[in-house]
């Protein structure tokens, strides 16, 4: 019999056994042959991890997440929203959106958020979600901002089991168990319920949605455990989005870009396969080769006939060696393949700006039509020495060469970390390294960008401390600064090199403190509480000015705690509070030269105005019961509860009477308070 213990299950076996031989019943030393029963403990190196980390089980019981456990990104430091709080992909310490790369199970994916905010994973399969935010390792390639590392659990061993999830926001279902005593699976479908709130058909203010918006997904998961040595798994997972609303010339939309008059139908989705192949040896030794094939599809159709289509296949491959080397030195060995093609047509009139412009409006192109195609293909290898000076002092060198044939780029970027345990409570961490990503589609292509544009770079340096109070309470201070090189620039039509669109003539930086205080669970409750400060801008290297970025947002406090207060029943609250975002002021208005009776906005200065100070309350509160004798949950949220405005921005907002001094500006609102119940139970 093959029989797998923890180290507490094996010290509770041993000292069982040792009391038996110590008090026999007649009071004298018991016989070993007599009294023992043999058994033999074996090790399997490739366990299944079925279970989900600490770290994460803390995010899933966040308030107003809805258990999404990558929603809860948001709640930490250097972390806001790139556009409002009910949607927008995440910005990471002054840097872009698109600066910003996504790992599922150690493969690179398109994206892991939905179009309105929440993650594409059902809280059931998550076993570990790392977001880091400077200056990570080699292993990682293809960002400049922040990585966004998803481990799923493994499939369970047990009994096929069905779980059911219903809530006001979405609706899944998850099947899992064993299939042999060394293989077993899951599989997990989602559904949004959004739709449900928005009736198709009713006009309201000149728009019409007759395509309400869903967002669905689905992952699974199939894993051979071979021997005791090798683990095969087989992965998919997949979301898609899909949405449409018509706009008519009585709406503001409509009033400010007449182009923009008819059906907008929006439709992304990508769909992935992977194969992992991973085995374990003696001195440390572990290998890893990762085989992935990704289908990402984009479509857009707006206005009278314009539209975007995109489609992609990528394929991936990755391998990683590891193994204890010399006295104290860990090796690690890898290289990633990356080859993808997309094909893409347009009928659409471009605008040639980036998110540094204040007016798009006036960088207004032709309209313009084109179908073609571009191949990218990249090679990493990278090595890190991970060398243990002694129990308090370890340091990490590590080199990652890439070489991308689009850009016709090569890169050798250095990654450092030293981790210095200073006494018994006290940490310290400091990392630098540099790293480049492929440029912004738009700015790359043929026609309506410029095929020569290099890769954007970036530098990072971190320094952070750890201060552990006591038992419960522990303290971080990290402190990070980021030099970005190479951004996109548009050009106007008078720079003399004005049809290529687009220059390498912007750089950036980024700096900021981040202080975030947690107490561990005791006592039924725990929580954590941060407050950072931050400055971004971006620099024209042509014109030689600076201005600060529209993310930029200097000051972000959050807390979260968590009360269990029965066995039944948990609360939870998340209070977010921040710095408003910079903005553009719309100064005037002027003649729209394409569309007489129609007037345009004017700005003033580039990111001069700052918006009013942002806050959110989210409370919520689970009970678990049973229903037939199944395990179930119940959850209600509020969120919002405070019912803010949270202005995301201010736009023109024409009614059909406005003149040049006479016309409306209006804040654009974010989410009102929302109720939710939701309900999950086990079959």
């Amino acid at each position: 019999m093959k029989t797998t213990f923890t180290l507490s299950t094996l010290a509770l076996v041993l000292t069982n056994q040792f009391s038996t031989i110590a008090n026999a019943a007649d009071g004298s030393p018991a016989k070993l042959d007599d009294t023992i029963e043999t058994i033999e403990v074996q090790a399997r190196r490739n366990q299944a991890n079925t279970e989900v980390s600490i770290e994460t089980e803390k995010l899933l019981a966040i308030a107003g997440l809805d258990h999404d456990p990558l929603n809860s990104v948001f709640s930490m430091p250097g972390v806001v929203y790139a556009g409002g709080d009910d949607g927008g992909a995440p910005a990471i310490r002054g840097s872009s959106p698109d600066d910003n790369a996504f790992y599922i199970d150690d493969m690179p994916v398109g994206y892991i958020f939905h179009l309105f905010g929440d993650s594409i994973f059902n809280e059931n399969i998550v076993r570990d979600f790392q977001l880091h935010p400077a200056a990570f390792g080699s292993r990682y390639g293809n960002a400049t901002g922040g990585v966004f590392d998803v481990q799923l659990r493994d499939p369970k061993n047990q009994d096929i089991t069905t779980t059911l999830d219903a809530s006001l926001l979405k609706t899944g279902i998850m099947v899992e168990g064993g299939i042999t005593e060394d293989q077993a699976f899951y599989f997990s479908y989602r559904r949004s319920l959004i739709h449900l709130f928005l009736p198709e058909g009713e006009e309201e203010d000149g728009y019409t949605v007759f395509k309400a918006p869903v967002s669905d997904d689905y992952q699974g998961k199939y894993q051979w455990l071979i021997g005791d040595n090798h683990k095969l798994t087989f992965t998919v997972n997949g979301a898609s989005d899909t949405g449409g609303i018509n706009i008519s010339e009585a709406s503001e939309q409509g009033r400010v870009d007449p182009d923009s008059i008819g059906d907008l139908k929006l439709s992304t989705n990508f769909n992935n396969q992977g194969l992992s192949w991973q085995y374990f040896g003696d001195g440390g030794k572990i290998m890893q080769l990762v085989l992935g094939h990704t289908s990402l599809n984009s479509k857009e159709n707006y206005g009278q006939g314009q539209y975007i289509d995109i489609d992609t296949e990528q394929y991936n491959a990755r391998f990683q060696y590891q193994i204890d080397w010399f006295d104290a030195h860990t090796l690690v060995l890898g290289s990633d393949m990356q080859q993808q093609e997309s094909k893409y047509s347009f009928d659409a009139i471009p605008y040639y700006c980036t998110d540094h412009d204040q007016d798009c409006e006036s960088k207004k192109g032709q309209r313009i039509q084109d179908t073609d195609k571009l191949t990218n293909q990249t090679i990493a290898l990278y090595a890190d020495d991970i060398w243990q000076f002694n129990s308090n002092l370890q340091f990490t060198l590590g080199l990652r060469a890439e070489r991308n044939d689009y850009t016709d780029q090569s890169f050798l970027h250095h990654r450092l970390a030293l981790n210095w345990q200073i006494n018994d409570d006290l940490q310290m961490t400091v990392k630098q390294g540099s790293y480049s990503r492929f440029p912004d589609i738009a700015t790359v292509l043929r026609k309506i960008g410029n095929p020569e544009l290099n890769s954007p770079k970036a530098q990072h340096y971190s320094v952070g401390f750890n201060y552990q109070l006591n038992d419960l309470w522990h303290s971080s201070v990290d402190i990070y600064y980021k030099d970005l090189g190479d951004l996109p620039r548009s050009l106007d039509d008078d720079d003399a090199n004005a049809d290529l669109h687009y220059s390498n003539d912007m750089s950036g930086s980024a700096k900021g403190i981040e202080w975030v205080v947690e107490r561990e669970l005791a006592d039924d409750w725990y929580g954590w509480a941060s407050i950072s400060w931050s400055k971004s801008d971006r620099t024209d290297e042509f014109t030689k000015q600076t201005t600060e970025y529209y993310l930029d947002t200097p000051l972000l406090a959050n807390l979260v705690a968590n009360y269990q207060m029965n066995e039944r029943w948990d609360f939870g609250v998340r209070l977010t509070v921040r710095s408003g975002q910079k903005y553009t002021p719309i100064t005037a208005l002027k003649e729209n030269p394409d569309y007489p009776e129609h007037f345009l906005p004017v700005y003033g200065e580039l990111n001069s105005k700052t918006l009013p100070t942002y806050y959110r309350l989210d409370l919520q509160a689970n009970y678990k019961t049973q229903y037939w004798g199944n395990d179930a949950e119940w959850s209600f949220a509020l969120l919002n509860a405070l019912n803010n405005d949270n202005i995301s921005g201010y736009y023109y907002a024409p009614d059909g009477n406005e003149t040049l001094t006479d016309y409306k500006i209006e804040g654009e609102e974010g989410m009102a308070i929302f109720p939710s119940i939701g309900l999950k139970m086990q079959f």
